[in-house]
């Protein structure tokens, strides 16, 4: 595949110049880096697109939160949209399926894209984990956007409800099953400023070494 043979070369050509230049030494670095974290997001949409059994486990939510980041960063810069994140250190793990999890944050991150679409101010995005007591985890999607009119509140919980022109109203309703499978619940408010909330709740796993 394309990214193997640009990794191959530009190894080989780093390999060549070995010592002789180390400006075009640095640059060839930096193409293996990237090159190599292309390959992983890859790897991880190729995870998220196939259909496979729920795999249970325990995890670390912090994780799962920062490899979703890199799968929409592209995206994120493409759409002029600042993710920010505030992720509680010492979280005790929370029992899940991965690409589950992250296809629910993926979800809601593309809704705060769509409502981000318009906004003249800054466009931001913070993603924030939390501990709630001592069972619960918390996970957040807040962004600036355009917020959601009150009357629409009460249908959000219906499945094919979408205020998008294209849209299809499934995202929140898979998130919300998938989070419901997992133990948990998913919440949506405006914010008192602009945008919107979207947060969900998962019991905190017992076992410390997922």
């Amino acid at each position: 595949q394309p990214l193997t043979s640009i990794l191959s070369y530009a190894q080989a050509s780093r390999r060549m110049l070995a010592g002789k230049e180390p400006e075009i030494e640095e640059i060839l670095s930096h193409i293996i880096s990237d090159n190599q974290r292309a390959a992983q997001v890859i790897k991880r949409l190729r995870s998220l697109l196939k259909k496979s059994e729920p795999e249970m486990k325990f995890l670390d939510i912090n994780e799962v939160v920062r490899e979703t980041t890199e799968l929409i960063s592209t995206d994120a810069s493409v759409r002029k949209v600042s993710v920010t994140l505030a992720l509680e250190s010492a979280l005790p793990p929370v029992k899940g399926d991965r690409i589950q999890l992250q296809q629910v944050l993926l979800n809601l991150i593309s809704n705060s894209f769509d409502a981000l679409e318009k906004t003249k101010s800054a466009r931001k995005i913070l993603l924030r984990t939390s501990l709630k007591g001592s069972g619960s985890i918390i996970a957040e999607v807040k962004d600036t956007g355009c917020g959601i009119p009150e009357e629409n509140m009460p249908k959000l919980s219906k499945r094919f409800f979408t205020s998008k022109a294209d849209g299809l109203g499934m995202g929140l309703s898979i998130s919300r099953s998938i989070v419901r499978e997992h133990g948990g619940s998913l919440e949506i408010e405006n914010n008192k400023g602009r945008g919107v909330t979207v947060s969900f709740t998962l019991p905190a796993g017992e076992n410390n070494n997922p």
